[in-house]
């Protein structure tokens, strides 16, 4: 399995406190509260979705930005769940490879038929995982505080 990006091994023979101008602040308490990977698939899940409508749209530069963003938080999502680094990886560089190749070509239909596919391979992963439970799919209306057409 590979290292989240950025992973160090960590010294706990001493201990280091941070200061918010409220309270002390040791760095187990701020690693707690860190997101968990649960709160982190609720912004992924955003962004994918808002990279769809804006796709439809025809707005490859908003996809992209959404696209990425949600990639970023996909690798940041390792780091609080290391077990899943494998299998994140091969998604990112597998399945939303795709989608970006689709957005890049201004394809909607190939678009949205690797985005279904991609959406296959998040519930596959969740099966995987044990969360099976959890079946994700984009919602069929367009985010509302969203321009999502193309501007200039």
């Amino acid at each position: 399995m590979s290292e989240p990006a950025g992973r160090v091994e960590v010294d706990t023979s001493h201990t280091h406190a941070a200061s918010n101008g409220k309270t002390d602040l040791s760095l187990d308490e701020i690693a707690r509260l860190q997101p968990s990977m649960a709160r982190l698939m609720l912004e992924i899940g955003e962004r994918f979705h808002r990279c769809y409508h804006a796709a439809r749209a025809g707005n490859a530069r908003l996809a992209r930005f959404q696209l990425s963003e949600g990639t970023k938080l996909l690798r940041q999502s390792v780091v609080v769940r290391p077990k899943y680094a494998e299998a994140m990886d091969r998604f990112i560089a597998e399945d939303l490879a795709k989608v970006r190749t689709a957005i890049e070509a201004g394809d909607v239909a190939g678009f949205e038929a690797v985005f279904a596919d991609m959406t296959t391979e998040v519930n596959r992963l969740h099966e995987v995982f044990d969360h099976g439970f959890l079946v994700w799919k984009v919602s069929e209306t367009p985010p509302g505080d969203l321009v999502l057409e193309p501007q200039g």
